[in-house]
């Protein structure tokens, strides 16, 4: 009984690895694309310096901190980017949330096979079908952020002129 307890958890121990994988992948790519973006609005004008130093700066921010300063950004620089995607982009801490579930879950199942433990005592189950919305999700994010990313491409960001200016 106890082996075939060992044996399930392992086998959903893969299974969380693989969903972690395929989502992962997405993540990060929705991850670039949003440095990237930030990257072409705070430096520009300043070059290979400005780009550098915002990349040295963006992997110490976790990614609900960057979102909040692309969403913020937005909002202030780009006001017709923001009102157009701004219910879509607000669904960034969604698929956030769902990588920290899917990290716990790999901890748990991790945790629970050195314990040899039954793993319906504490392994919350993840169906497929939620999996393949949240990489659907993902898809869509990417969709959006492509788009902004060539709208702002588009416009060169030019900041605005301050009363200060002689």
């Amino acid at each position: 009984m106890a082996e075939e307890e060992d044996t399930y958890s392992e086998e959903y121990g893969d299974r969380i690895e693989k969903m972690m994988g395929s989502f992962s992948a997405r993540m990060l790519h929705i991850e670039n694309l949003m440095g990237d973006i930030m990257s072409r609005h705070f430096c520009s004008g300043d070059g290979e310096k400005g780009t550098l130093f915002f990349s040295l700066i963006t992997p110490q921010m976790s990614f609900r901190n960057r979102t909040n300063i692309f969403m913020n950004m937005l909002k202030i620089h780009y006001k017709d980017i923001y009102k157009t995607y701004d219910s879509d982009l607000r669904r960034l801490h969604e698929i956030d949330q769902y990588r920290n579930d899917l990290v716990h879950l790999m901890l748990a199942v991790s945790e629970q096979v050195h314990k040899s433990q039954s793993r319906k005592s504490a392994i919350k189950e993840i169906n497929k079908e939620e999996h393949e919305s949240k990489v659907r999700l993902c898809t869509v994010l990417t969709t959006i952020l492509k788009i902004i990313q060539r709208d702002i491409i588009g416009r060169g960001y030019r900041p605005e002129s301050s009363d200060d200016s002689p």
